[in-house]
Formats: C-alpha cells, structure tokens, sequence
C-alpha cells in the first residue's frame, strides 16, 4: 500500500467533514493564539521595566494557567462532538475491510494534520496581535505604549507544547474508543440516548438543595471576607446544582409539559418536546456547559468593568483628602513637627493649603459578641465568639476639633457612630473595662478618612488621651508584639497640580528624614494621585484578564451551541423527514424546529442570568474587598453586560441555527 495513502485518506475525509472541523480548528487557534499572547505579554521585559509591572505579571500569570487548564477542558470536551458524528463512519471503514489499525493511522494522520494547522496558524495570529493586545492593556492602566515589536520564544515553546500534548492526549483516547467498540456499535453510536428517560427525583432534589446552598451563600453572608472564603464552595454548589437540574429537572419539566394536554396537543411543540425528552440526558451537559461559561462571562465582565469604572470613586473613599501623612506612636513635640514640616513643605514650593485635618487614633479588631469587645486571640480552630469588626477610638479633642458637635465625658463614657453596625447596646465591654453609651452619632467626618468597611466598623469616641493610653495598654497585653500602635493622621488638600502634590509630599517626606536623623520617627506620606496609578494598573490588569477570558468563554460558548445545533439537526433530520411524510407540512416543521430550539438554546442564557441575579450581592461585597463601595455602578455595569451579551448570543444563535435548518431539510 502506498505510504502517503492514509494521509491522503485523511486530507479527504477532513475536507468531507468540513462542517465539522472547521469549527474546532478556528477553536484551536483562537485559544492558542490567546495563550501565547498572555504568556507573551507577561515575558515582555519591557513591560516588567514599568512601574506597578509586578501586580500586572501577577495577573497575567494568572490568566495564562486559567486559559491553560481552560484548554485542556474545553478541547477535550469539544474533541467528544466530532467523535461522535465520526464514529458511525469509522464502523463503516471497518465492515468493509480495514483493519482497526489502519482506521488508528487515518485518525493519527487528521490529528497530526489538524495540530499542526492550527496550532501553527494560532501562534502566527498570536504574533500578529500581540502588539495591539499589548497597546489596550498598557493604555487601560494607563502607561506607555513602549516602541518595537516583540517576540517570545519562551511563549511560542510554551503554546506549542502545551497543544500538542492536548491533541495527543485526545488522539489516545479516540484510538481507545474505536479499539474498544465493535463495528455494529460504531455504526449505531450516533444513535444511543434514544431511549425515554426516568424521572430521577433523587438527582432533581440534589439539584435544587446545591443551587439553594450557593444562592443562600451568595445572598445572606454579609461579611466581605466571610464571602470571599466561601465564594469557591458558593460556585461549586451552584455547577453541581445546575448539571444536576439540567440533567434530571429539566426532563421532570418536559413530562410536565406533556401532561399539559392544551401545550402539548400542538403541532410545533408536540415534537420539538418529545424529542427533547427522548435526548435531554445527553444534551444536558451541553446545556450546562452553555449555562455555567455564560455565567462566568457576565460575573467576569460586570465585575472587573464595574472595577475600572470606579476607580476615581474607590480612591476618594479611601484617600480623601489629597495628601495623606500617618505617624506611629509619635509623642505631642513630634506631631507638632510633622504639622510644622507640612507648612514648610509647601511654603517652600509656594503652594497654598487649603485644608489641613490631624488627630490620634488607635484601632484593633475585635470579637463583637453584643455588648462584649472581645479582644482574645484566635487559637487554631478555637476562635472567639462573635463577629469580626473594628473599633476605632479617638478622643473628644479631636472629634470636636474635627466638627463634631460640643459634648461632655466621663472616663467610662463614650459617643459611637457606625453605619452598618448594631445601635441596640447601650454599653461596651472592652477586657476589663465597661464603657457607657451616652449616644450614638450620625455622622462622622473620620468615616471619609478611612478605607472601605470590609466589616463592621465602630468608631469611638473617649474622653481624652489618657483613656486612649490605657486602651493601647489593655490590647497590648493581649495581642502582644502584633498589637496595633497610636496613629498620627494628618489630611493636606492643597491648590495645585497633581505633580505639585507629588513634590509636596516627596518635600514633606524629605524635610521629616531630614530633622529626625537622630529619633527616626515612623512616617508614612502617602499621596491620592500616585495610590491611583497603582491601583489603575491593578484594576486595569483585571479589566483586560476579565474582557480576555470572557472572549474565551464566549468563543466556547459559541463553538459548544454550534456543534449541539449540528448535532440536534442530524438527529433530527431523519425524524422531521417521517414527520413530513404522514402528513407535516414545511410550514409546521420550520414551527416546531423554533419551538424546539428556543427552549433549548434561550433556556442556558435565562439561568445564566438567574444565576448572576442570586450572586450579585456576593460579587457586591467582593468588590467591596477591592475599594469599590458603588453598588449603583455595578448594577448598571451589570445590566449593560447582559444586556450586550444577549444580543451576541442571540446573532451566535441566529447563525448557527441556519446550519440546522440546512440539515433538517
């Protein structure tokens, strides 16, 4: 026999089955070329030269494992479509004459074939759209677009392994299938899944109790860093709690629809429910994979938009003044100082102050059990009772100071404020210590000069400096070396530019170093415009990871709903056939096709977005661990990612229903 037959062999029956692998090669090379772009990007050195490059490499090595593993999945998972239309002609090759052997050289020739196209063809596309990928990445974290065309090798080795070894793995197992199954099996394998299905109660029940697990998780666990622990458990139980109820509910609700004589009685749902009963087993998968990538889509995308969008917001909660100095344990002539270096500061740049805010606080994390401030330490497992929160204490001098309103204390006496917290105590329990609520405030100006609660803060206001030391005192002697030290805060708005501001602060900081040679004062000066950079890139970073990874999973999104329309409409076109033949006309059958494929496809999308309604107050609080406070924002966000998102599906749809339509008649 020649030895270019089975290759040749394999060139036509790719080029026969066109339809099929036209697809999963665009697939291919769409994910290899994302691949080696993230894995190019993150080698750039010039990049790495950049400022704030280690929270970007960070993330984008991050994105290279998830597209990774992502291919491994997706691909292999792809690789079980084309199978299965394969199989019946493989069984075919084999009745009449060769030898299983020869059907595994055909099939290793189409692999070979396929990889090397497309993993080709993905690194050439990588190389040409790395540069454009690289300018919207280093213009959404706003730095510059460096000159020169780049090119790694590193990412090229990388992609070309990590392919090959996909194609080979799924070679193998495809020898496995054809080797193991008998002819008359290969023949009928596209068959299989014909038979009526049972109502499985059981796997229903697990369905609704998992999906119930997540929603209740993401709806009632309020405490940000509680949400994050549990937001992997909360997904896992919502994929479970989906393949369970797209496997096992889904067909308990198309019997109920054909019990429902008035529905079920109808030329155009009469067969589309029918054979969707008879093929849901094998189909639900599909369905769920279609669900669970467009859950992650919209999740991804509306949270890291929503990220980026509130940016500015995020950093004048959590800087709100424009300069921000905080000294630890400073005596009353070092905080004289500090104020002193300020004015000098800016006297020597000639820029004036426009307003200058300072006082002393000290904050610890407490146990918040009721009316005890539990200050123990955590032991392992055994960890104290009550709610993680934070106290902040600070003296009547400085609240007043501050535009509080006039008030008197006792040394066991206190005014609260807390925005989220409870207002039912009328009394603290702090170790040994018993502090009367005289009132609870409503506002408080300190709440602007702090980060984001990420959980319950209590600010508290004490008589004078002397409790405030014996404060430190008590916390000190529970938490040791790690207890939380007095803290200076002084807040300068100046009139100026924001490179004025940055040599403002770099004078302060200079002048403090300066006339403290001796002491070393801890000085921390910190400005709004450079925390922003900082925090641009990394919000940026997750707005290009979230974007890029969402077109992956749209791209699989779209290759999965292509290949089950493919799939329905060769299993359907025998069946429509027979229906036309006794009577259907094509008018009813293009009727029935709709009906068919509306509750199929649209079906993912409406839990896909069920979903995303029951974790927006877990992805709120998330966030909210980020800086970004705006729950307004992420709902807009939110609603416009869904909305965009269904228009694509819905032209994804429009497209590949065509391909339907084609084979059924």
């Amino acid at each position: 026999m020649n030895r270019f037959f089975y290759g040749r062999l394999a060139f036509s029956n790719l080029k026969k089955n066109a339809r099929l692998y036209l697809p999963y090669v665009l697939a291919v090379i769409g994910t290899s070329a994302m691949y080696y772009i993230m894995g190019a990007i993150s080698r750039d050195e010039g990049i790495k030269e950049m400022p704030g490059s280690g929270d970007l490499e960070l993330i984008l090595g991050l994105g290279c494992g998830v597209i990774a593993i992502f291919a491994v999945i997706f691909l292999f998972y792809t690789n079980s479509f084309l199978m299965k239309r394969r199989k019946k002609e493989f069984g075919l090759f084999n009745i009449l004459g060769m030898e299983k052997r020869h059907i595994g050289k055909m099939m290793f020739w189409e692999s070979i074939m396929v990889a090397c196209t497309s993993i080709f063809l993905g690194v050439a596309a990588g190389l040409l759209l790395n540069k454009l990928v690289t300018m919207v990445l280093l213009r959404l974290v706003k730095l510059e677009v460096p000159f020169g065309f780049y090119i790694s090798t590193d990412a090229i080795v990388s992609t070309v392994i990590l392919f090959l070894c996909i194609f080979g793995v799924t070679l193998i197992y495809n020898l496995f299938q054809v080797q193991k199954a008998k002819p008359i099996e290969l023949l009928q394998s596209a068959n299989h899944g014909e038979k009526e299905p049972k109502t499985r109660w059981l796997l229903t029940v697990i369905g609704i109790l998992a999906l119930g697990g997540g929603y209740g998780i993401a709806i009632f666990v309020e405490d940000p860093v509680g949400t994050l622990l549990l937001f992997f458990v909360a997904v896992l139980l919502v994929i479970l709690g989906t393949y369970c109820l797209f496997t096992a509910g889904s067909i308990a609700i198309l019997k109920l629809l054909r019990r429902n004589k008035n529905y079920y009685y109808k030329t155009r749902h009469f067969t589309s429910v029918s054979g969707m009963i008879y093929r849901m087993k094998q189909n639900a998968v599909g369905l769920s994979n279609i669900c669970i990538l467009s859950t992650m889509v919209l999740v991804m995308v509306s949270g890291t938009i929503s990220l980026y969008m509130g940016v500015d917001a995020s950093m004048k909660n959590r800087y709100p003044m424009e300069i921000n100095i905080t000294g630890y344990d400073l005596e009353e002539n070092e905080k004289n100082s500090v104020k002193e270096k300020i004015v000098q500061a800016a006297a020597d740049l000639s820029i004036d102050i426009e307003e200058m805010l300072y006082y002393t606080d000290l904050s610890c994390t407490v146990y918040k059990d009721k009316e005890n401030l539990n200050i123990e330490k955590a032991d392992g497992m055994n960890t104290p009772k009550g709610k993680i929160s934070i106290v902040e204490w600070i003296t009547l001098e400085d609240y007043q100071r501050m535009g509080g309103k006039e008030a008197e204390l006792e040394e066991d006496e206190v005014l609260v404020f807390t925005s989220n917290g409870d207002k039912e105590e009328r009394q603290y329990h702090f170790k040994d210590q018993t502090f009367q609520i005289k009132e609870y405030l409503s506002e408080l100006f300190l709440t602007d000069m702090k980060m984001e609660a990420v959980c319950d803060i209590y600010f508290l206001v004490v008589k004078d400096e002397k409790v405030l030391m014996d404060l430190y005192e008590i916390q000190k002697s529970v938490y040791g070396e790690r207890a939380s030290q007095i803290v200076y805060n002084v807040g300068v708005d100046i009139d100026g530019t924001e490179e004025q501001e940055i040599a403002c602060a770099n004078r302060i900081s200079e002048l403090i170093k300066a006339g403290d040679a001796e002491n070393e004062m801890i000085v921390r000066v910190e400005t709004r415009v450079q925390n922003r950079e900082d925090f641009m890139i990394f919000c940026g970073g997750f707005l290009f990871l979230g974007v890029f990874l969402g077109f992956v999973f749209l791209m699989a999104t779209t290759l999965i709903i292509y290949y089950k329309q493919v799939s329905e409409g060769y299993e359907d076109k025998t069946r429509f056939e027979i229906m036309q033949k006794v009577g259907m006309s094509k008018k009813e059958v293009r009727a029935s096709i709709r009906s068919q494929i509306l509750k199929v496809f649209f079906f993912p999308l409406l839990m896909a977005c069920v979903h995303l309604l029951a974790a927006f107050p877990m992805i709120n609080r998330l966030i909210l661990l980020f800086g970004m406070a705006d729950m307004p924002l992420f709902a807009v966000c939110t609603v416009g990612t869904v909305g965009i998102f269904a228009v694509i599906y819905a032209v994804v749809y429009g497209i590949t229903a065509k391909s339907y339509y084609r084979i059924v008649e």
